[in-house]
């Protein structure tokens, strides 16, 4: 069945004005501001930022998901994991499953060390079955001249900055690319470095650059 808006946000609005003992939490990668016809039934609703994970809770969701986890991390494989995903939670937990599964299919002498090797050949397992966070940001996040910015840089090498110029000469519209520019930052898909612009999360990278 097709959602039915108004109803379903009525009732949202009616929980968070009138049943105090209720708490409505809505968890979503759009900001509040995106969603202006919505505004009438979020009157009372407070905005929380969840951001990425500090080095240290990376580390630890890395090695220890769970209490007594079997598995254990050489130092560059859990530094690795934090470069491709910064820390974003649900980038490291997509990754870490595929590295679990992927030890999983080794032979026991291997099992229990995941190694450098084994996330770099866990990422396009992690891209695949993760497809639907990424299609989100290409599909419903970002307009077109977004995804071309996002395509031209995600042809350079990881961490490697696209200069401001590229774009320029790469986009037709200034006004367009400037605009695109301050939305790709403020949804913290890239951002400033010098006089150029990089990804913020080398996956995010590596899916708009394995697009057609």
């Amino acid at each position: 069945r097709r959602f039915d808006e108004v109803t379903v946000m009525g009732m949202v609005g009616h929980l968070i004005q009138h049943r105090s003992r209720f708490k409505v939490l809505l968890s979503g990668s759009h900001a509040l501001d995106e969603f202006q016809r919505w505004a009438g039934y979020l009157i009372n609703v407070q905005v929380v930022h969840i951001g990425y994970l500090s080095p240290a809770e990376t580390r630890q969701l890395v090695t220890q998901p769970v209490s007594d986890f079997a598995l254990r991390y050489e130092t560059a494989a859990q530094e690795r994991v934090s470069a491709l995903t910064r820390g974003h939670p649900f980038l490291v937990q997509l990754l870490c499953a595929e590295i679990v599964a992927l030890k999983n299919e080794q032979p026991p002498e291997m099992r229990r060390l995941a190694r450098v090797a084994d996330v770099e050949t866990a990422v396009p397992e992690a891209l695949q079955h993760g497809s639907f966070f990424f299609a989100d940001i290409e599909q419903n996040q970002v307009d077109v001249v977004g995804r071309e910015v996002l395509r031209l840089m995600a042809t350079c090498a990881e961490g490697e900055v696209t200069p401001r110029q590229k774009l320029v000469a790469y986009v037709p519209s200034l006004m367009a690319l400037e605009e695109s520019l301050v939305y790709l930052q403020r949804r913290e898909l890239i951002e400033a470095v010098g006089d150029g612009y990089c990804f913020q999360v080398e996956l995010v990278r590596r899916w708009f650059a394995a697009r057609p």
